[in-house]
């Protein structure tokens, strides 16, 4: 009995591990041929601009002095690259974490389009393994990203991290999927979502407010 229940939870893991693999094989594909494409804050392009939570943020920092800057999956700079830009005239630094090269050097280019090379530090690790420094920024954010960590128990424990990390008053932002169904587009059939972390969004809720338990919410908001 237990050697059988060794078995099975062998076999589990060793399907999740595969799950994993495809998830993130798919995923690299897709933002690859997605960045190769998209030029940011062009017309015409979905990275035509920041997203409206990042942008509604910035002048919450206006009168700092230094500004340090976390962005979990930044992508090619959609969000990052306007706080650097807003910032131009004081000291923000951003540390931009991304699994794909490409990104990074997408991120590198576009920041050296818009002036603002020297405020940004491109990072090319997965967010599971970044290690997030205690009580070292001011705002932290992650969008549609951290749903991408390679398990539950990773997702809380980023959560943890991200609240040690930030300073006195500092801000967290997250955007995050949950409750996720994906379907075949050819035959209608619900596929197996491609989302390392699928939660239901009730789930979710109390994982964000046992981290942030001793927070203030500024603003939040659940779309179906």
């Amino acid at each position: 009995m237990i050697n059988q229940w060794s078995k099975n939870k062998r076999y589990k893991r060793k399907m999740e591990e595969m799950r994993l693999k495809e998830i993130r094989k798919n995923e690299r594909k897709s933002h690859i041929e997605i960045y190769s494409n998209a030029e940011l804050y062009k017309e015409g392009s979905w990275l035509i601009r920041p997203i409206k939570t990042v942008v509604d943020l910035i002048p919450l920092f206006d009168k700092y002095e230094e500004i340090n800057v976390l962005d979990l999956g930044c992508g090619v700079g959609r969000n990052c690259i306007c706080i650097a830009r807003h910032y131009y005239d004081r000291l923000c630094k951003i540390d931009c974490v991304d699994i794909l090269d490409l990104a990074i050097e997408k991120l590198y280019a576009n920041a050296d389009e818009y002036g603002v090379t020297s405020n940004i530090c491109g990072i090319v690790k997965s967010i599971d393994d970044y290690q997030i420094k205690e009580r070292n920024y001011d705002l932290v954010m992650a969008v549609s990203s951290l749903e991408h960590v390679d398990s539950k128990e990773t997702f809380v424990n980023k959560l943890r991290e991200i609240e040690h990390g930030i300073r006195k008053n500092g801000i967290v932002c997250l955007v995050v999927n949950s409750n996720i169904k994906e379907f075949d587009k050819k035959t209608g059939n619900e596929m197996l979502p491609q989302f390392e972390v699928c939660l239901p969004t009730e789930e979710m809720q109390r994982i964000f407010e046992k981290a942030f338990s001793e927070w203030t919410v500024l603003k939040s908001t659940v779309v179906d």
